[in-house]
């Protein structure tokens, strides 16, 4: 008779079943969420290479113009200006009038 117990399958109980339950579902939202990051950062990498000097009033192509030590990006269609980070900072230290009072409006 004793023989007849190992061959029967033990059924886990209660606790076990929700321990497993738990585990399966926490890695199934681990490996969604990285799905999900991966997506955002394919998306981001996506919109970058379609708006990469393009001008952000119109959509036209940007140029490069060189003012000094800065490279202007420069719209030929609509004629907007457009500055990198930085960009403006170091137009104020050559211009620092007009240039100045408008950096400091922007300055938080």
């Amino acid at each position: 008779m004793n023989e007849d117990r190992l061959d029967m399958p033990v059924k886990p109980s209660d606790a076990e079943e929700e321990y497993f339950a738990r585990q399966e579902a926490e890695k199934r939202r681990k490996m969604a969420e990285e799905r999900q990051a991966q997506l955002r950062e394919e998306e981001k990498q996506q919109k970058r290479a379609l708006h990469f000097m393009k001008c952000p009033k119109c959509g036209m192509d940007l140029e490069e113009i060189s003012f000094g030590d800065v490279r202007v990006d420069k719209c030929f269609s609509c004629e907007g200006l457009w500055l990198d980070k930085g960009e403006l900072e170091r137009i104020q230290k050559k211009e620092a009038g007009f240039v100045g009072r408008l950096v400091n409006v922007f300055r938080p």
